[in-house]
């Protein structure tokens, strides 16, 4: 699986595609799941204390994408680097999480193309590759550790759906991708990222 993911990556560098799009991406985040209360503690208290906070933050990527050869449907070939990086109080403890995500998958235009000169919206399907890392300070009273800091990792695989729009300027090949996409992480994890990308199409 990993090897025709590789594959299919090396596909979005082929130079003969016309109408190729390039972004940089930013926005926020957010993360639940019930396997990051497994993470960095063997507490149950802990645990469910970790499993009840959502994480917020920040995310930022590149995304590239092309209109692949098909008649009568507007579909995107679509791959994106993304990192993710948000935080959550556990009790006293401050959990930070950041996500590298690796995706590769498709992007369906809505509505048919051309109807809508300047507004392009979407639905995306793509797998994703992930490394998930956790990890918290170290928390002490009176000079005592109460509790250690702790640094725990996991990569998983799973899949991501996603509404969007892109909206084209009428003179400048400047183009805007707003996107809200769920992505299982693998392992009972997921993440809700928001995304606005801006970028050159070529």
């Amino acid at each position: 699986m990993k090897k025709l993911f590789a594959f299919l990556v090396a596909l979005l560098f082929v130079p003969a595609i016309s109408n190729a799009q390039l972004y940089v991406t930013g926005g926020i985040s957010a993360f639940g799941g019930d396997a990051f209360k497994n993470l960095g503690s063997n507490n149950q208290q802990q645990q469910a204390q970790a499993a009840a906070e959502v994480s917020a933050g920040f995310n930022f990527g590149v995304k590239y994408k092309y209109k692949l050869p098909i008649p009568l449907f507007g579909v995107n070939a679509v791959g994106h680097f993304n990192y993710a990086t948000g935080k959550s109080q556990a009790g006293v403890k401050s959990l930070e999480t950041n996500i590298t995500a690796l995706m590769y998958g498709i992007g369906v235009e809505v509505i048919p193309i051309g109807f809508l000169p300047i507004i392009d919206p979407y639905v995306s399907l793509d797998y994703t590759l992930n490394s998930v890392t956790r990890k918290s300070d170290a928390v002490t009273f009176q000079g005592n550790t109460i509790f250690p800091a702790v640094e725990s990792s996991v990569s998983g695989s799973g899949l991501g759906i996603g509404i969007g729009t892109g909206i084209k300027l009428p003179v400048l090949p400047i183009i805007f991708d707003v996107e809200v996409k769920y992505r299982m992480l693998g392992n009972s994890q997921n993440v809700v990222l928001a995304n606005l990308g801006a970028g050159l199409s070529f």
